[in-house]
C-alpha cells in the first residue's frame, strides 16, 4: 500500500471515530453512559491499533536488517 493511501485511511478512520465521539456527546445520553461508552470506545480501538502497529514496526526493523 502506498503511503498516500495509508495516510488518507488514517485520516478517515480517526474522523470518523472523533465524529462519533462529538454525536455521542452531543446526544441527550446522561453523563455516565456517555463517558463509559467513550471509555470503552477508546479501550476498543487501542485494543486493534496498538498490536497492528507493533507488528508494523517490528517488519519494518526485519526488512531493514535483511538489507
Amino acid at each position: 500500500m502506498s503511503p498516500r493511501l495509508r495516510k488518507i485511511g488514517l485520516t478517515l478512520v480517526l474522523v470518523l471515530v472523533v465524529a462519533g465521539h462529538v454525536g455521542l456527546w452531543l446526544s441527550d445520553q446522561p453523563f455516565e453512559a456517555k463517558l463509559r461508552l467513550t471509555l470503552l470506545n477508546a479501550g476498543v480501538w487501542a485494543v486493534i491499533l496498538l498490536p497492528a502497529v507493533g507488528v508494523a514496526l517490528w517488519l519494518r526493523a526485519v526488512e531493514r536488517q535483511n538489507r
